[in-house]
């Protein structure tokens, strides 16, 4: 009888590793906040001077709250700055300019490459149309992001374009 505390040998190993499912070659909740982060940061880098220059800083700006237009406006802004960093890698790599850096990408369940317009029209668009709903928004972001600490590891957008992410080999 084998003990569950027995070391993989080399060729099981490798064939947990190349498993779709295998915890092994999931991406780690670490490295997919890493990931985020680096893409959050490189909107706000691009988004902020937009909204400055716009007077979204002034004063009066401040105190009163956005239009519905407004919100849409500068969703739709937003999200055209997304497209714009991530659009060319996203269609040919599956990847964000995040992921890039941490070595990370999106697949479909079965392993291969994603479509590219799932990952913008069902993994990227709800999220960004979401966080655009006063009040509720980002309760609903939060709701999509604790879906990680789930034993699949999968936020609910994964879910949603049948996706999850995994280390690049």
């Amino acid at each position: 009888m084998t003990s569950p505390f027995t070391p993989y040998q080399a060729d099981e190993l490798e064939r947990v590793v190349q498993s779709n499912d295998s915890p092994l070659r999931r991406a780690s909740r670490e490295q997919r906040w890493l990931a985020a982060m680096i893409d959050g940061l490189l909107a706000v880098l691009v988004v902020a001077p937009l909204g400055y220059k716009a007077g979204l800083f002034d004063e009066h700006s401040m105190k009163t709250a956005f239009t519905v237009q407004q919100v849409v406006l500068w969703g739709a802004i937003g999200f055209a700055v997304w497209f714009a960093e991530h659009g060319y890698l996203l269609a040919t790599n599956s990847q964000t300019i995040g992921k890039r850096v941490v070595g990370i990408r999106i697949e479909d369940l079965s392993g291969g490459r994603t479509a590219f317009w799932k990952l913008v029209v069902l993994r990227y668009l709800p999220s960004t149309c979401i966080a655009n709903i006063p009040i509720i928004g980002n309760a609903l972001l939060l709701v999509d992001i604790l879906f990680i600490f789930r034993k699949d590891e999968r936020c609910l957008h994964d879910h949603l374009a049948g996706t999850h992410v995994v280390r690049v080999r």
